[in-house]
């Protein structure tokens, strides 16, 4: 089990690589944007880049998606805690193991739709950049995929270690 999760660690260390590398897209295609918009009309260079837009959409939503995935190791995804924290373990631990429960299915179902998704965009194309939709729409079902297993994960750990649930974000390592 432990070499499970030392590989689903490894695969999250790509994935958030990734995701880093999806944030520097963003931010190249925006910052070309404003200065293709503002910067250069000012200077009475008119050059047009719709490109960019579509770019950094499609980028963000990939970016984001992956993040979740990873997110959800950790339980670093935003969640109200407070409660679940102050109740009695014998309340509050398999309070958080049903969440967990729920939140999976959350994610199965988002990887159904996401799939169908997919299907509905092998026959679209972005307007500007001519790119197969489906590519967009696979973010969904892959990034669910990956916050369902990283959830998986993140229950054997806890059980593994013999630790709280509620607490697992406490024991999440500094990045």
């Amino acid at each position: 089990m432990r070499l499970i999760l030392r590989a689903t660690d490894a695969v999250n260390a790509v994935v958030t690589l990734a995701t880093g590398l999806l944030l520097a897209v963003v931010v190249a295609a925006v910052a070309w944007q404003v200065s293709v918009r503002f910067v250069l009309t000012a200077a009475g260079i008119n050059i047009s880049a719709p490109w960019t837009e579509e770019l950094a959409r499609y980028a963000l939503i990939w970016m984001v998606f992956l993040g979740a995935g990873v997110g959800v190791r950790h339980a670093r995804m935003i969640a109200l805690e407070f409660l679940i924290r102050k109740l009695p373990a014998a309340a509050g631990v398999p309070l958080r193991y049903a969440v967990t429960v729920i939140s999976i299915a959350f994610f199965a179902t988002m990887i159904w739709v996401g799939i169908q998704f997919v299907e509905l965009g092998r026959t679209e194309t972005s307007p500007v950049m001519n790119l197969r939709k489906s590519w967009v729409y696979w973010a969904m079902p892959v990034g669910a995929a990956l916050m369902v297993w990283n959830a998986l994960a993140l229950v054997a750990e806890t059980v593994l270690e013999g630790r709280d649930l509620r607490f697992a974000s406490d024991h999440a390592p500094e990045e």
